[in-house]
């Protein structure tokens, strides 16, 4: 059977996006897209389009758009026309940002991003929805005290995961995401936090596990031996990860009952629900989800983090040294 360039595009997408789907949470459902997507976009509030791009569409400098056919290349002018610069301070449209040279870093990048998703077979709402996530107003503050973590406080990235011990998708995505670290180290910094979702028995004593090899500095051998051994979480099993590491274990059996471990369990899930959390894992970074409804964890997420590191200006906000901080690995 004959598929178009398009509908091939489109059936890996579909592909791409059941290997990346995460673990979905009981209390929420996955996003739907629509015609005119629900995620805030780059602009004036209330503010009409700039307006309907006239004539051919033309090059943009620092974008590639050399892979884009016809009809791809005149979708992708025609958002770039319409949509407004990811820069409140420009209310002008991304083409005209990126052919003035104007001072918006982000410019060209987003233009980049639309290109982007449209070769690879992304419909029109859908490209628009990833860059109202990627570049739109709706930026989180996360309370990131207390909270595992590796790397400097100062690093120009900051990443904070939510995961399940018990979601398949977690387990997938943390060898990852901790990959994509190490090759940015030391301008990133690893946060992570616990989303137990209840469809799974045993998350939330493996919560607890992690919480309480937290509290000896253990936290990232204890997080690795979870996530490899997600079919193993009874309660002997979490008892010999815990001997494995060296933690004191009269102290881990009472931090792990205790209810310290359950306010943070809470503290965390009533977090990610605030910030729009649908299933795990759950990724915020500089306060924009990478969400893997839009993105794909490979290629996407590191593409993410060079985009991002450009914006701001390279890597000079990177602490000197950059050496992990927070627990041992």
């Amino acid at each position: 059977m004959f598929f178009p360039r398009s509908g091939v595009r489109r059936l890996a997408l579909a592909a791409l996006a059941a290997l990346a789907a995460g673990c979905g949470s009981a209390e929420r459902q996955e996003p739907q897209f629509a015609d005119s997507p629900a995620v805030p976009l780059p602009g004036p509030p209330g503010a009409a389009p700039p307006g309907a791009a006239e004539g051919e569409p033309e090059e943009l400098p620092g974008v590639d758009t050399a892979e884009l056919v016809r009809r791809e290349r005149e979708t992708w002018w025609q958002l770039v026309s319409q949509l407004y610069a990811p820069c409140p301070d420009q209310a002008v449209s991304l083409a005209q940002c990126v052919r003035e040279s104007r001072t918006c870093a982000a410019c060209a990048p987003a233009a980049q991003l639309l290109a982007d998703k449209i070769r690879g077979g992304a419909s029109v709402a859908e490209a628009q929805a990833a860059y109202g996530v990627r570049f739109g107003p709706n930026v989180r503050q996360i309370d990131l005290a207390d909270s595992p973590s590796r790397g400097s406080e100062r690093a120009s990235i900051q990443i904070v995961v939510w995961s399940d011990f018990e979601c398949p998708s977690c387990g997938r995505a943390v060898p990852v995401i901790d990959e994509i670290v190490e090759r940015h180290a030391p301008y990133v910094r690893l946060i992570h936090k616990v989303y137990p979702l209840r469809s799974h028995p045993h998350a939330e004593a493996a919560a607890r596990a992690a919480i309480a090899a937290h509290r000896q500095g253990r936290y990232w051998p204890m997080e690795h031996l979870l996530f490899e051994n997600q079919q193993r979480l009874e309660e002997k099993d979490l008892i010999g990860y815990a001997q494995k590491v060296g933690l004191d274990m009269a102290r881990f059996r009472a931090d792990m009952a205790g209810e310290p471990a359950a306010q943070v369990i809470a503290r965390d899930k009533a977090e990610a629900d605030r910030a729009g959390l649908s299933g795990t894992p759950f990724i915020i970074i500089n306060g924009r989800e990478f969400d893997l409804a839009l993105f794909s964890l490979h290629g996407e997420l590191d593409r993410w983090i060079e985009t991002e590191l450009a914006i701001l200006g390279g890597r000079r906000e990177a602490a000197p040294g950059g050496g992990a901080q927070g627990d041992a690995r």
